[in-house]
């Protein structure tokens, strides 16, 4: 179920546990334990922030009885440890290994994972449609790039059927100047050129002051920004 949070003059629709926490005006000590908690989990795995809000809360629920009865905190933080240990341990003994060599079951299960974590998302009943797309994205990645290197590029208008995944670089370009018709837009293996330099005339300081005793002096100003330009886009081609 979507929530909707109101908070100043900003509006948010989620069902997201992170998004949500994050949200919240939170006094109580303990209260605010669990939206760290929450916080940590998005950060590090990016999905079950709602699960250990709620583990987290059913552990202190449980604790309190011990605590009323003056046992001592240190006593139950370590009954605690012992149960995470116990707990790690038969999560090992149950695991089922995917090796990566199968390539169809190693995919088979990334997609299932990204699944499980749309569930909790607005497109929670597209998933069939954006799980392959997540796992596409995240495989075209080399081992030493970081996720955040996947980004997402959002256009109003349509629906969330019409997104796709491109395997490169993305940026929205509006044709609106005169003349746009007839420029290309589809190149085929294109040479693409990254300049840290301008291509483009330099406008004067508004103190610069420019002297002529001849009219005819000021073409060779122009022709000399122009040939500026020329030189680089000679060595450009070169």
């Amino acid at each position: 179920m979507d929530k909707l949070i109101h908070k100043g003059n900003k509006t948010t629709i989620s069902n997201d546990g992170a998004t949500i926490m994050g949200l919240l005006d939170i006094v109580h000590p303990a209260a605010k334990t669990l939206v760290d908690i929450s916080l940590s989990q998005d950060a590090e795995v990016g999905d079950g922030t709602t699960s250990v809000v709620l583990l987290g809360g059913e552990f202190l629920r449980q604790a309190k009885p011990f605590i009323e009865e003056n046992m001592h905190p240190q006593t139950i933080i370590k009954s605690y440890r012992k149960a995470c240990q116990l707990a790690v341990q038969k999560i090992r003994e149950i695991q089922v290994r995917v090796s990566e060599t199968d390539s169809v079951a190693y995919r088979q299960m990334l997609e299932r994972v990204a699944g499980t974590a749309l569930n909790s998302k607005l497109i929670s009943s597209q998933k069939h449609f954006f799980s392959p797309m997540v796992v596409d994205a995240i495989l075209s990645l080399d081992t030493d790039m970081d996720i955040s290197m996947v980004g997402v590029k959002k256009v109003p208008g349509g629906s969330v059927t019409d997104s796709f995944l491109v395997k490169g670089v993305a940026f929205k370009k509006t044709f609106s100047y005169a003349g746009f018709e007839q420029m290309p837009k589809y190149f085929k293996n294109p040479k693409i050129l990254l300049l840290n330099v301008e291509l483009e005339l330099k406008s004067e300081k508004e103190n610069a002051e420019v002297r002529l005793d001849d009219p005819s002096q000021y073409q060779s100003i122009v022709d000399a920004e122009w040939n500026i330009i020329y030189d680089k886009l000679d060595k450009c081609v070169q």
